[in-house]
């Protein structure tokens, strides 16, 4: 049944109370607004998701020409002081009003590895610690964990042993293990553990493989590793 019209709802409590009493028309308007409640919360959730999706596509126009932002990030040109200034504007204010949003964290990554470019670490740290707090999916959790470790130990060798946490509780699969396992690696050398850090180095070409995918600085570290042994005799 279709209610056109807030006029065409009373008419209809009208009769119903007229023919049927109390008890069936108090049934019949909870339903209404039940129902009225629903739509209203659809129609939120559909603009809020429409206002969240301007405001990184705006992002996108403003910085990258149409490119994703993983693609930015690794091939362009630094950005501006005007596009920085673009970027943080509109993170924050995706934060602030569409924080739970899958565009608030991909902002926020982004906005994150410009801050390692530039060498502002504690507040890339910032950046990514917002994003794991939003409970994110699990493809975004573990970008977000892999880059924090390393931010970490970027911060000082002596966060070898958090970083190495923050990886350790990781559930990421088969498809994210080649980057654990790397991420792992390089937390084991910062604290010192050479052997482990091999051990995590070899686990991360083999996993790689299995995928399909070819990854030379994963055996380069294997190499300086090999190279960094003592030599017997």
């Amino acid at each position: 049944m279709s209610y056109q019209s807030d006029e065409e709802q009373v008419q209809l409590l009208k009769n119903l109370w007229k023919d049927y009493g109390q008890p069936v028309v108090l049934g019949v308007a909870m339903t209404l607004a039940a129902v009225s409640g629903y739509q209203y919360w659809q129609k939120t959730q559909q603009q809020e998701i429409a206002e969240a999706s301007s405001l990184y596509q705006n992002l996108l126009d403003t910085i990258s020409n149409g490119s994703s932002l993983e693609q930015q990030a690794q091939f362009s040109t630094p950005l501006t002081e005007e596009q920085k200034a673009t970027v943080s504007h509109v993170v924050s204010s995706l934060q602030k009003d569409h924080g739970s949003s899958q565009y608030a964290a991909f902002a926020t990554l982004f906005l994150a590895q410009q801050q390692v470019q530039d060498n502002q670490l504690s507040a890339a740290r910032a950046s990514l610690e917002w994003v794991l707090a939003q409970k994110p999916a699990v493809e975004i959790q573990t970008m977000a964990s892999v880059r924090l470790a390393r931010v970490l130990i970027s911060e000082s060798s002596g966060n070898g042993q958090q970083a190495l946490d923050i990886l350790t509780r990781l559930n990421a699969g088969k498809s994210y293990e080649a980057t654990v396992e790397s991420a792992k690696g390089d937390a084991y050398l910062a604290l010192g553990d050479r052997k482990q850090a091999e051990t995590a180095y070899r686990k991360a070409v083999d996993a790689a493989q299995d995928n399909g995918l070819n990854r030379p600085l994963l055996q380069l570290k294997l190499d300086d590793l090999a190279a960094m042994a003592p030599q017997e005799g």
